[in-house]
């Protein structure tokens, strides 16, 4: 699956990655501290410029009864361009069970109909749990569960 968009005026792709790709995305969850586990090349989507560049990544992690929109990251110097947000949409339209995510950053998800929740399945617990062992930060950590528009 290849899908071709513009977004503010420039040209990108969004596809699976290839063996490269994957490198790349791998190389760039260390650096940006995110979710390394049981990562799967075919869970991920990648948003590419013209130059065949990658500009960010996301994955739906597939658990029992729920999926998970997980190890989200867009390129710095792309930030704040909407290209997360566009990658979300097609993650999202992949999820095949009810779709819940962790995050210290929910003003950004809420737009594309994430809504905080206090009870979620045990793959979650154990993500958060996680998270606060392994990728502490001082924000605070938050489950969320997608709701359509």
């Amino acid at each position: 699956m290849i899908l071709y968009v513009f977004l503010r005026h420039k040209f990108m792709t969004i596809s699976h990655p290839n063996h490269p790709d994957f490198d790349f995305i791998t190389d760039h969850i260390c650096k940006f501290e995110l979710d390394n586990r049981d990562l799967q090349m075919e869970q991920f989507l990648i948003a590419k410029n013209s130059a065949n560049e990658i500009l960010a990544f996301g994955r739906i992690r597939v658990h029992k009864g729920c999926d998970e929109l997980c190890s989200l990251g867009v390129i710095e110097s792309e930030r704040l361009k909407g290209i997360g947000h566009l990658l979300c949409n097609n993650l999202i339209k992949n999820s095949q069970q009810p779709l819940y995510l962790v995050c210290i950053i929910p003003k950004f998800f809420e737009p594309l109909g994430f809504k905080i929740v206090n009870e979620y399945p045990i793959e979650l617990k154990d993500k958060v749990n996680y998270c606060h062992g392994e990728l502490a930060v001082p924000e605070e950590y938050v489950v969320m569960k997608y709701f359509k528009n």
